[in-house]
């Protein structure tokens, strides 16, 4: 009876140890950590840290400074971090992964930050500034970078993250590709359920996952829908993130996530075959307690938008009086997300008077990406280089026309 008491503390312990993958070191307990130190450009190196689920190293406290400095050690290589300032107040300093601001602590040297040297931060290796905080330009400067992913628990499965085992269908079914009910007994077999998304950064890891092995262009998730506005996760785990895409034409109580360029989740037949994804807590053993149920709490949407100081991540926006265009209006929107993503921007309708509609979209770095100034069928769809998107829009008082309505979704 002692020896098996003994062995079951040791399975304990081993299974709440808490390990990194991919190559990355664990930190204080605390962060997985990867110096990559070839230069590279901010978006570049979002992209990497995202590839794995993560985002650029974020600095909290003065101990994870040290932590951090002390993990690139004697490279003499100045590193992007997980910091993106909107002006020169660290209150106005995001964090990458979208946990707040650098306004309970920074460590930026005399002068910075400065936006108008760039928006961008990175922390110095070497001198006297060696893990000083300085902004910089996103895509004209080149840096070693550190990505952060959060430390998981051993598991023998091959896509383990942030303490969840996820099997694709393609690696681990019988049949790759099943409709929603026996993809979900699929699941069962294994001690899961049709996978449920909680934060940009999983549904990176898990686009990522379809991206490399690229066999198919979308695959069923764990969402469903009994009304407009109200889909819910059938592990009964809370919508505290939806990545819905605004695009009409998709229908369906079930969804299925794209594997394209912002990974946005569209509905779908529930009855219509199709690959899926499995997802079970690291350690899990069958016949497990299932979670309590919570409230689904569906995204809320926003008001116009029109001459606001700015609208952040994702929402919603119209030209002013929409459904109508009366009174004739003109506006400037100004779109901003952290520096970990980019913005796509979604018109789901655009019905205006051609003679007098000018819309104008332009990218992060002022470029115009379009003018539009008459009706479209499909109303178009555009994407930011990086994390900011102006909008100018001057739209007639014509008698019939609706004018036009957008979402937007960082991604």
């Amino acid at each position: 009876m002692l020896v098996l008491i003994l062995l079951s503390l040791v399975a304990s312990s081993v299974s709440d140890t808490l390990i990194c993958t991919n190559g990355f070191t664990l930190v204080n307990s605390a962060k997985c950590l990867k110096l990559y130190s070839i230069p590279s450009r901010h978006r570049y190196a979002e992209d990497t840290c995202g590839s794995f689920g993560g985002t650029l190293v974020t600095i909290r406290n003065a101990i994870d400074n040290r932590a951090v400095s002390t993990f690139v050690g004697n490279t003499g290589l100045s590193y992007w971090i997980g910091v993106f300032c909107l002006s020169n107040d660290p209150s106005t300093c995001y964090l990458d992964d979208d946990q707040g601001t650098a306004s309970a602590y920074s460590n930026f040297a005399g002068g910075f930050p400065n936006v108008d040297l760039g928006g961008c931060v990175y922390s110095a290796a070497s001198g006297t500034l060696a893990g000083k905080w300085i902004s910089g330009e996103c895509e004209d400067v080149e840096m070693a970078f550190v990505c952060e992913i959060p430390p998981t628990r051993a598991d023998p499965c091959a896509h383990n993250y942030n303490g969840y085992c996820y099997l694709p269908s393609h690696e681990n079914a019988t049949s790759a590709s099943l409709p929603f009910t026996s993809a979900q007994a699929a699941c069962h077999q294994n001690c899961a359920e049709l996978v449920s998304i909680h934060s940009p950064r999983e549904n990176a890891y898990i686009q990522n996952l379809y991206s490399t092995a690229n066999v198919t262009s979308a695959f069923l998730i764990g969402a469903l829908t009994t009304a407009p506005l109200t889909p819910y996760w059938i592990d009964q785990s809370r919508w505290d993130y939806g990545h819905v895409s605004p695009r009409s034409g998709s229908s369906g109580s079930c969804f299925q996530m794209s594997t394209g360029i912002d990974g946005t989740w569209y509905q779908v037949d529930c009855k219509a075959s199709q690959y899926f994804l499995c997802k079970r807590p690291t350690g899990t053993v069958c016949n497990s307690t299932p979670p309590p149920p919570v409230i689904v709490t569906p995204a809320p949407t926003n008001p116009s938008g029109c001459n606001s100081t700015s609208l952040f991540d994702s929402g919603y926006i119209t030209s002013p009086s929409y459904p109508s265009t009366l009174p004739a209006h003109y506006c400037v929107y100004y779109l901003s997300t952290l520096g970990a993503y980019r913005i796509g921007l979604y018109f789901t309708e655009f019905n205006a008077y051609q003679s007098y509609t000018s819309v104008n979209v332009y990218d992060s770095n002022g470029s115009r990406l379009a003018t539009l100034t008459s009706s479209y069928s499909p109303p178009p769809t555009y994407y930011s280089t990086s994390n900011k998107m102006t909008i100018s829009s001057y739209v007639s008082n014509s008698v019939g026309y609706r004018g036009w309505a957008a979402k937007f979704l960082s991604f």
